[in-house]
């Protein structure tokens, strides 16, 4: 009798191991909370170094959809049938659409940053820096879902890659030295023909790969960027002194003193700006 009891109980908790779905931690410091280590996915599931790591079983074997989750933990992730919420470890916030939030897929679900963080070219893009206030949007660059469920967003024609569409009035900037219009290489991952690297007047027009360092230094849209020297070959004239002409942008030292002059689409020269260089 014993020994039929404790089969029974025995195969009750198994039932229930199998039926809940996991929300694991490493350990109680890594987020908010740290639910027991137990649940249907396996050990590791929820440890962003596991091998077992939702995130990569998402990616590799649902091409980043989701919505099965749903089945399991409702539609809002809170729980379901699971009781097991998708939303109370604090990666994902309820508020901000759960695990559907931007962030969680590209981006930082500990700061809520949407942009990816892999390559600081985002965040050059989308910030500015210390040499230009100019800031470009998501929209500039890509057509933005309504929604995590939009046919734009996750589509089987590209999985797993952001389509690129050149809509920002700075990169396409027209300069009486423009050559063709702005381009997005997709197999080898580089922009050319953007006003933000050189494609105007006296400059080097240079093609960027996007996955690169140091794109962006000094010399390498107009001048030399072997040397970092920033002077222009002639036509442009050949005076030492940029700040002699550029002196609302630049100083004696050739330090930008005003980023918001910098790479805004006019010429400050003399203390003008001009459109028709």
């Amino acid at each position: 009798m014993k020994k039929a009891l404790f089969a029974t109980l025995l195969s009750i908790v198994l039932l229930a191991l199998l039926a809940a779905c996991s929300s694991e931690l490493q350990d109680a410091d890594d987020l908010p909370f740290a639910p027991r280590l137990i649940g249907a996915h396996g050990i590791g599931y929820a440890h962003l170094g596991s091998d077992n790591f939702h995130g990569r079983d998402i990616a590799q074997n649902f091409g980043w959809d989701i919505t099965g989750c749903r089945s399991c933990h409702g539609v809002d992730y809170s729980g379901g049938n699971t009781r097991q919420s998708c939303n109370a470890s604090g990666c994902h916030v309820a508020a901000d659409g759960g695990p559907e939030a931007c962030y969680v897929c590209h981006g930082d679900a500990m700061t809520k940053t949407s942009y990816p963080q892999w390559y600081s070219t985002h965040a050059t893009h989308l910030e500015g820096g210390p040499n230009s206030s100019a800031t470009i949007a998501c929209n500039d660059c890509h057509v933005l879902p309504a929604n995590y469920a939009d046919p734009l967003h996750i589509d089987d024609a590209t999985p797993g890659k952001a389509e690129v569409h050149f809509d920002n009035e700075l990169a396409a900037t027209v300069t009486l030295g423009t050559v063709g219009v702005p381009v997005f290489n997709s197999e080898n991952v580089t922009c050319a023909n953007t006003y933000c690297h050189g494609n105007f007047t006296n400059g080097n027009n240079k093609t960027v790969a996007w996955k690169g360092t140091d794109q962006a230094k000094c010399g390498s849209c107009h001048g030399d960027e072997a040397t970092g020297d920033p002077l222009p070959t002639a036509p442009h004239p050949q005076s030492p002194s940029c700040a002699s002409c550029h002196g609302s942008v630049v100083d004696a030292n050739r330090n930008i003193i005003d980023p918001d002059r910098h790479v805004n689409g006019v010429l400050n020269v003399f203390g003008v700006e001009r459109t028709n260089w």
